[in-house]
């Protein structure tokens, strides 16, 4: 079995029992076998869970390889559980190595074409039409937030539709950061107020790269502060090199392969 399989299994298995989650007496496939495979479907075949579990029953990994619609009902019925595992990773994560700072970014996640926007089923609506800066372009889907820390581990994810802007995932991410951390932003997370509160209340200080007729612009600090988030950039394209056409569901398949993969390479 791969190493990163591996180290997935043993550590989706303890994090489960630390929940209290507790499988189905008449269950034959643990929630921990469940989710290995989704990881494993990540890892190696873009999210497709039929290539897994194919895959997995033909290696033996596994005492029982549920059919196809069987892992996907069960793999349905654990996405409640999948977020919670996150924390909890960051916490082991946290143990293993230091952490100097935090980057925080959005990423678009298209669902699909633009042309086809109006009889798309699964984002209806302009809600979910977003913008891309960067690119001077229009995108249909989602918006991914993501922190990382200096080591690109991902410690908090966040989906939202398209339209929403990237300065609200200050607002509606959780950011259960150590009191004094530095967490990097971009010009999108211009505001003041939050930057303010976050400092007062939490001890966190932002660094953000400024616009140059900002009120608070400090040359010395842009360098810092550019250089302090590069690191986001080599986590989105860790990412984006993962994503087929990436659904919510598989796209937290691909954030914890990306997870196991540094904490495989660290144990």
């Amino acid at each position: 079995m791969n190493w990163t399989v591996l180290v997935a299994f043993c550590i989706i298995d303890d994090l489960l029992k630390t929940l209290g989650h507790k499988d189905d007496p008449q269950s034959k496939t643990p929630a921990s076998v469940v989710l290995t495979i989704w990881i494993l479907a990540a890892l190696f075949f873009s999210g497709k869970h039929k290539h897994a579990l194919a895959y997995a029953k033909e290696q033996g990994l596994f005492s029982f390889i549920p059919s196809r619609s069987r892992f996907c009902r069960r793999l349905h019925s654990l996405s409640d559980w999948i977020p919670l595992l996150l924390p909890l990773c960051k916490t082991l994560w946290e143990q293993l190595s230091s952490v100097e700072h935090y980057v925080l970014d959005t990423f678009p996640l298209p669902v699909c074409e633009n042309v086809r926007a109006p009889r798309c089923r699964l984002a209806p609506g302009l809600t979910y039409r977003g913008y891309i800066p960067s690119k001077r372009a229009y995108f249909h889907g989602l918006k991914l937030h993501l922190v990382c820390n200096n080591h690109q581990f991902i410690t908090e994810v966040l989906c939202t539709p398209g339209s929403v802007a990237a300065v609200q995932g200050l607002y509606l991410l959780p950011l259960d950061l150590a009191q004094g951390s530095e967490l990097y932003v971009d010009r999108g997370y211009t505001d003041y107020l939050a930057e303010d509160d976050l400092a007062m209340a939490e001890g966190i200080r932002l660094r953000a790269i400024r616009k140059g007729n900002s009120k608070r612009y400090h040359q010395p600090s842009q360098f810092i502060a550019s250089l302090g988030r590069k690191i986001i950039e080599s986590v989105g394209s860790a990412l984006t090199e993962l994503f087929p056409q990436g659904f919510v569901l598989k796209v937290w398949g691909f954030i914890f392969v990306h997870n196991f993969r540094r904490l495989a390479s660290v144990l």
